[in-house]
């Protein structure tokens, strides 16, 4: 019930068909199928990771311009990410992963986007970005079914703690957002689009 409240929020409803093809994609039907092949799951953690870090200078920043009390919900969320971080770390031990190796151009264009975004849009717009990077990530784990050699990882972002933590965030955003809002939400889809096809792609 709680996934359905956020995609039916007027955020996710005002960005048409980029919603759907923000949190659907290839890689994510090959680890459905269970056909998902190791070096685009390999790419996707070390950019994913990649990602990660560039979204916690995101958030540091938001955290330090949002008064409170929405600020609350700001703080937890970067300190969970700080607990992602170390996950993604310990995982790239586990695959022998180098999570030095070099970020992909589409990787570094979403990390700019938002650095630039933290530091340039008004509170009230940071909001609904990281309400979309958030909830697009939700949606498109939980389409799968957390079972297979990947199921850890469909549970890290499909957890009733995650499902709690995205409804916050829709809950600090405006009700009826307007356009620079909405234009800067669907903005995070376009990039989110494209970082899944890039994972796919290489």
């Amino acid at each position: 019930m709680t996934l359905k409240l956020i995609e039916q929020s007027p955020l996710v409803l005002g960005a048409g068909d980029l919603w759907r093809e923000g949190t659907t994609a290839d890689f994510l039907s090959a680890i459905g199928d269970g056909n998902l092949p190791s070096e685009a799951f390999h790419r996707w953690l070390v950019q994913d990771y990649a990602f990660a870090k560039g979204l916690a200078a995101f958030q540091a920043v938001a955290v330090a311009r949002t008064p409170r009390p929405a600020q609350k919900v700001l703080i937890a969320g970067l300190g969970a990410l700080d607990v992602e971080l170390d996950w993604f770390e310990q995982k790239a031990r586990q695959y022998e992963l180098d999570l030095s190796a070099a970020i992909h151009p589409t990787c570094s264009r979403y990390v700019d986007y938002l650095v630039a975004a933290a530091y340039t849009q008004p509170v009230e717009v940071l909001k609904p970005i990281l309400f979309g990077v958030e909830a697009a990530y939700l949606s498109a784990w939980s389409s799968l079914e957390a079972t297979g050699p990947y199921a850890e990882f469909i549970q890290r972002w499909t957890n009733p703690l995650f499902v709690k933590y995205v409804t916050k965030l829709l809950g600090i955003c405006d009700r009826e957002p307007d356009e620079i809002q909405q234009r800067q939400f669907n903005e995070v889809l376009q990039h989110e689009r494209d970082f899944w096809r890039m994972t796919w792609e290489g």
